[in-house]
């Protein structure tokens, strides 16, 4: 591997495609760095709508004092929006964030490998889709790798990197270290879907939404979560990405996860009646406001509150925090990360994990075996979705997480 290829500075010249929320984040990392961003907003109205959001972005910076005007407008300069594929050509580098769709995936792939090198990078930023399911339809799928960043992507550090079935060694290496020049960190992690960091939240938020349905109120939990020290509970976090998106992350899912993640269907009723999160000025979610206030007291029946068994204190503090955990075992069995460490690492910096340590370490100094009797009474309770994962059995059994060292 070449010295350039080694410290990611062949990476200089990038495309993206999609420039919603997340996208418009990795454009403003990229041309941040000083490197020339050419955006591809397909759809009618996008390059508007990107530019808009890249503008208000960068407003928003000057006004805080991190940048000033000229530096705005140097940086916005870096960028070119356009609706044509065909200004991809001699870009080292395509990222693709759009939505969580097999077959749009694939058609933008089509469109992205007619316009450029065989030698460029296409990184999918796909939270949930495997990488060998979008690089099934690549003339070139060596180059096709699994890069996904978090929003927003200029606070986050970490990116999933995923090589799918057919990715190159060299692909790998160019990725990661494009990624260490953003500054990020890169956690290589198996090609499953939902990935590592996505199937964590899936079943945090599907115990957030089972507690409501059972009688808990959507503040209630909310507060709880945010007193555990999560910058937002689960639904302020859904009202703030958009609820929308989890449809999409829900359908690559499902039938790898099935129970453990059965809850998120109770938001389609919440969706079909115009909820869609409330990030935006005028739009609903789950609260009325984007500051996540008051609760719409329309969403309970949508969202099919029973109130047959009132969750106690103690389960709205520990029942999302639980599963996260004991996800994070099954994530070990099935090889999605390497090590414990890797856990800790990707909970952390991906999601925001607010105790010292990561996930794991705190489940080490709560008490191990507490939290598998608990899980065992709550599946006798509410199902098998809590049974504990054999790494969580086997970290009891053993009193860590930690592999011993072998003595020599």
């Amino acid at each position: 591997m070449s010295g350039a290829a080694r410290n990611g500075s062949d990476v200089r010249r990038c495309g993206l495609v999609g420039a919603g929320t997340v996208g418009a984040g990795i454009a403003r990392v990229l041309a941040d760095l000083g490197a020339t961003v050419v955006v591809v907003a397909p759809r009618r109205g996008g390059l508007q709508r990107a530019a808009g959001m890249l503008e208000r972005a960068y407003e928003s910076d000057v006004r805080r004092g991190r940048i000033t005007a000229l530096e705005a407008r140097d940086r916005l300069s870096r960028m070119h929006l356009t609706a044509s594929y065909a200004d991809l050509a001699g870009v080292e580098c395509v990222i693709e964030s759009v939505v969580e769709n097999l077959q749009t995936k694939h058609a933008v792939l089509a469109a992205v490998e007619a316009g450029v090198s065989p030698a460029c990078i296409i990184a999918s930023n796909t939270s949930a889709i495997p990488i060998s399911r979008i690089a099934a339809a690549a003339a070139w799928p060596d180059r096709v790798i699994g890069a996904h960043y978090f929003w927003p992507a200029y606070r986050y550090r970490l990116v999933e990197i995923i090589p799918g079935e057919a990715t190159s060694t060299l692909t790998l290496h160019r990725t990661q270290a494009m990624v260490d020049w953003q500054g990020k960190v890169p956690l290589i992690v198996g090609d499953c879907p939902g990935f590592f960091t996505t199937r964590i939240l899936l079943v945090y938020l599907n115990e957030a939404i089972a507690l409501v349905t059972e009688g808990a109120a959507i503040d209630a939990v909310d507060d709880a979560m945010e007193a555990f020290g999560w910058a937002m509970g689960p639904f302020r976090l859904m009202d703030a990405v958009g609820i929308e998106i989890f449809r999409g992350v829900y359908d690559a899912v499902s039938p790898h996860l099935g129970e453990r993640v059965a809850y998120l269907r109770r938001l389609w009723p919440v969706l079909d009646a115009g909820h869609h999160g409330s990030r935006r000025d005028g739009a609903k979610g789950f609260y009325r406001d984007r500051d996540g206030g008051a609760v719409d007291p329309r969403i309970y029946s949508l969202i099919g509150r029973n109130g047959a068994h009132s969750p106690s204190p103690a389960e709205l503090s520990t029942r999302p925090i639980w599963q996260m955990i004991n996800e994070i075992g099954h994530c070990l069995a099935e090889e999605v990360v390497a090590s414990a460490d890797d856990a800790d690492r990707g909970a952390a910096l991906g999601l925001g994990w607010p105790q010292q340590g990561g996930p794991l370490a705190y489940a080490q100094q709560a008490g191990l075996d507490a939290i598998v009797e608990t899980l065992q009474t709550w599946a006798l309770r509410h199902g098998p979705r809590f049974l504990p994962s054999p790494p969580l059995l086997r970290a009891a059994s053993a009193g860590t997480w930690r592999r011993p060292v072998p003595v020599a």
